[in-house]
């Protein structure tokens, strides 16, 4: 029997001698290794799934990752996906950065320094401030005594 194009519509099944129907060509089928704990070579034959929700129930995929913080330290965590939107990284606004507590951390900071630089690039009395560099030092001196007081309460 020749190999069509599609061997998937060819492949019968054990029990029923029926045909796996093919994929249709609006439809995506992925199929990945989504946790470092399966064994290469030695899938898993699972007959219950009917949906993308079951596979994840039952799987539970994720991932240990590190990542590298602002100081070069390695701070470890594992990612846990529950659905496909799991995935998503969307900018910083996707499900990847809120299931994280790392990347939750750097988007804060990220979205912090962009609110700060919004507010110099608007304030004409801060731009002048920081642009004379006597005015600078004594804002940096002022902002450094406030945040010394705060620790200290």
């Amino acid at each position: 029997m020749a190999m069509k194009e599609n061997f998937i519509s060819m492949a019968p099944d054990e029990e029923s001698s029926a045909k796996v129907n093919p994929i249709d060509n609006n439809k995506t089928l992925y199929a990945d290794q989504f946790n470092a704990e399966a064994e290469p070579g030695n899938p898993e034959l699972v007959q219950d799934i009917q949906n993308i929700g079951d596979a994840f129930a039952h799987f539970k995929p994720k991932v240990s990752v590190d990542f590298t913080d602002e100081e070069g330290s390695s701070v470890s965590e594992v990612l846990k996906f529950n659905e496909i939107r799991d995935f998503e990284a969307d900018g910083g606004k996707g499900r990847l950065v809120q299931n994280s507590e790392f990347l939750s951390g750097v988007k804060a900071n990220i979205d912090t320094n962009v609110k700060i630089r919004k507010s110099i690039e608007q304030n004409r009395k801060l731009r002048e401030i920081l642009g004379n560099e006597g005015s600078k030092e004594e804002l940096k001196q002022m902002l450094q005594a406030m945040l010394a007081e705060l620790e200290n309460n």
